[in-house]
């Protein structure tokens, strides 16, 4: 069944918004790490600092984001004390991300990462009973269903590195080669299937595609979450098996069901699918990436399929729905205060047009800068400054979009004369 948003359950909309925006400062901040990568080690300490500022600090953020927003206007699941969630989830989120970054640009300083476990223990304990909410939700359309096996994979995720981080900092007897690999599963967990609850909204909202099959909505998730739990049930029975591949065997048919609702949009021309169709292209990339590595086993191979994952596919549809989320939630904002005798400004006015097709040739250049840091690591360079310059213009982007937010629903005559 696929769901129908219902816009007046939205959060506040500081409560997403500012995890979009705390995304961008450790975008920012990523481009300072990448010079510790330079040995091409895989995997190796250098690596850990931009890995973990990627994944948790702008993906992580983006992703949290959208889900609360998801939850609220798919998932009919209210947020009645959203203080608790824009001050405790963001601040411990935050703080967890700050701590681990600081323990690992520190050479695993203990203190660092203590305090990177109790924070992110606090987000356990937030997302937690979120979970249980969103449980305990009337809502069973598929969208709601994928929702919480991601919500799970990311408890899963946060659990197996607090436990990681146990090890490391507070000196327990826990087997962290064992944990390691699992914590990489349900990482990659959390990426796909919120991915796949996230599409199944956006693609016929935004891109006036047909609905995805029934199939693939009743039981992509599931299989997908059954799949990863094999997975790692396997590689605790036979640590050597590498069953990862498992969790990989889904990625072709979901590119050939997200590729034939692109093939039918409605708005073939406009910008948003040229970040689904870069994702697609590096989504197919990433399948022949898994199938050498089968029989080809190189350190550039594996930092290949590492940055296609996160650096590619994932942080290129973050980027391309921050473009159309960001205006929509700063235009629905205004509807709600609207006045019969002020026009509210469209989300071209917001955003315009040429700006998210900027923001897409920036997100090329990233992912030609990341492909060849992954051959050439000495080349570290390029992500770093290809990743500034994507957060620069997101910045002057969301800036512009939020003084024109400002203006409010001024008449139309007004705003021309005030730009």
């Amino acid at each position: 069944m696929q769901a129908i948003p219902s816009y007046h359950s939205a959060p506040p909309l500081d409560l997403p918004v500012r995890f979009f925006m705390a995304a961008w400062l450790w975008l920012l901040l990523l481009a300072g790490t990448w010079y510790g990568t330079a040995d091409g080690g895989y995997p190796s300490p250098g690596l850990w600092l931009p890995l973990h500022l990627l994944a948790l600090g702008v993906l992580g953020n983006v992703m949290l984001g959208a889900l609360l927003q998801l939850l609220a206007v798919v998932s009919a699941l209210g947020f009645p004390r959203p203080a608790i969630w824009r001050h405790g989830l963001w601040g411990s989120w935050q703080l967890g991300c700050a701590a681990l970054c600081s323990g690992f640009a520190g050479g695993l300083s203990a203190g660092w990462l203590q305090l990177a476990s109790i924070a992110f223990a606090g987000a356990v304990g937030l997302l937690a009973w979120l979970w249980w909410l969103l449980w305990h939700s009337p809502a069973q359309d598929s969208s709601s269903r994928g929702l919480r096996w991601a919500l799970a994979c990311l408890l899963l995720t946060l659990c197996l590195g607090i436990a990681q981080l146990g090890v490391l900092a507070w000196g327990q007897p826990w087997p962290l080669l064992a944990l390691l690999p699992l914590h990489r599963l349900a990482a990659q967990g959390w990426v796909w299937l919120l991915l796949l609850a996230v599409a199944q909204v956006i693609l016929p909202m935004f891109l006036l595609t047909p609905a995805l099959p029934g199939w693939w909505q009743r039981w992509a998730s599931p299989a997908w979450g059954g799949l990863l739990l094999l997975a790692g049930a396997l590689s605790l029975i036979w640590p050597a098996g590498g069953w990862w591949w498992l969790a990989a065997l889904p990625l072709p048919l979901t590119a050939w069901v997200w590729g034939r609702a692109l093939r039918g949009s409605r708005r073939p021309q406009e910008w948003l699918p040229r970040y689904w169709q870069l994702a697609l292209g590096l989504l197919l990339a990433l399948c022949v990436a898994f199938v050498v590595g089968q029989w080809l086993d190189s350190e550039a191979l594996r930092r290949l399929q590492g940055w296609l994952l996160l650096g590619g596919v994932a942080f290129t549809l973050c980027v391309g729905m921050l473009y159309r989320i960001v205006p929509f939630l700063l235009w629905l904002q205004l509807r709600r205060g609207v006045k019969p005798q002020q026009k509210v400004p469209s989300l071209q006015q917001l955003l315009p047009e040429e700006k998210a097709r900027l923001g897409w040739r920036l997100l090329c250049s990233w992912q030609l800068a990341g492909v060849a840091w992954c051959l050439w690591p000495v080349l570290w360079w390029l992500p770093a400054a290809s990743g500034s310059l994507l957060a620069a213009a997101l910045f002057a982007h969301y800036r512009a979009a939020w003084l024109r937010w400002r203006q409010g629903t001024q008449p139309v005559g007004k705003v021309a004369q005030a730009e």
